[in-house]
C-alpha cells in the first residue's frame, strides 16, 4: 500500500525552502531556523525524518559538508537531472554548481569505462573554492 502524502504548513514551508536553495546546499539546522522564523516550531527529529524521506525518494541529495561537521542537502528535482552529473561544492560559501557540461560528462564516462568503475553521481562531488569566493579573497 502506498503511503499517503500530506500537505501541511510544515511540508509546504519545507518545499518552499528547498526551492529557494536551488543552487546552494543547506543543512538541517538552516531548515529548522527557517521553519522557526515562519512560525513553525518543529523538533529536530521531524526535520531529519522529512529530509531522509526526501533523500530516499530522490528529491534531495545528501553529502558530507566540507565547511562543517554536518550533512548538506541539495535539491535534486527531476528538471536538474542531478543523477546524471557531478557537482562542485564551494568550501567557503557552500554554493553548489551543477557540472553538467559535455566535457565533464565525457570525462566521467571515459573514467568509468577505462577503470571499470560504476560512479554514483548522487554521492559524488568535487570540492574547492568557487570563482566568486576566489575573487573576494584576492581583493
Amino acid at each position: 500500500m502506498l503511503q499517503k502524502s500530506y500537505h501541511t504548513k510544515t511540508t509546504d514551508l519545507i518545499s518552499q525552502f528547498i526551492r529557494s536553495k536551488m543552487e546552494h546546499g543547506f543543512t538541517a539546522g538552516e531548515l529548522s531556523a527557517f521553519l522557526k522564523e515562519n512560525g513553525v516550531d518543529v523538533n529536530k527529529t521531524t526535520v531529519y525524518r522529512n529530509l531522509e524521506k526526501m533523500t530516499e525518494s530522490g528529491r534531495l541529495i545528501k553529502y558530507k559538508s566540507m565547511i562543517s561537521d554536518s550533512f548538506v542537502y541539495q535539491n535534486a528535482e527531476e528538471e536538474n537531472h542531478c543523477a546524471e552529473h557531478i557537482h562542485f561544492q564551494c568550501c567557503k560559501c557552500g554554493s553548489v554548481i551543477h557540472l553538467s557540461d559535455e566535457r565533464t560528462s565525457e570525462y566521467l564516462k571515459s573514467l568509468s569505462e577505462d577503470l571499470g568503475l560504476q560512479i554514483n553521481l548522487n554521492l559524488s562531488s568535487l570540492n574547492g573554492i568557487c570563482q566568486k569566493c576566489r575573487t573576494q579573497t584576492q581583493k
